[in-house]
């Protein structure tokens, strides 16, 4: 992945934004997931209901929003830094790699819905952070 220095400013600075609000944006982006991709409800057998209210909703969603914030600090080496996580998705769970595509997708729409800053610039690098981090966690399904 090939990041200029003003992408990582960028993606940076959105992690910052978000940080305090991975909870809400989590939740957000995986009900707006379930919703307009309604297959990938098959991964969560166990909630009870898809929404962006649903308690196993925001947990989840928190925890793919905090992972995300975490991996912008490792931009030089997300292959390694998500190493255990693509592993537990491609072989464990067997997430099909499309998947983290769509999500990819949802995610932008949310952070450009949430906040007032997402320019251009910033989606531009957003979605070339997403690309790679879709790409790593499909790397082990092959």
């Amino acid at each position: 992945m090939v990041l200029s220095e003003a992408n990582k400013l960028a993606i940076q600075n959105v992690a910052a934004h978000i940080k305090s609000e991975t909870a809400i944006l989590g939740a957000d982006a995986l009900a707006r997931l379930f919703e307009i991709h309604h297959q990938t409800k098959t991964y969560f057998p166990s909630f009870k209901s898809y929404v962006a209210a649903d308690p196993k909703v925001i947990a989840h969603g928190t925890k793919v929003f905090e992972a995300l914030v975490k991996a912008t600090e490792h931009l030089d080496n997300l292959a390694k830094h998500l190493e255990k996580l693509a592993e537990k998705h491609g072989r464990e769970l067997l997430v099909d790699p499309h998947n983290f595509v769509l999500f990819s997708n949802i995610i932008v729409v949310t952070l450009a819905l949430h906040l007032p800053s997402f320019t251009p610039a910033t989606h531009t690098a957003i979605d070339k952070f997403l690309e790679e981090v879709a790409y790593q966690l499909s790397s082990m399904y092959r």
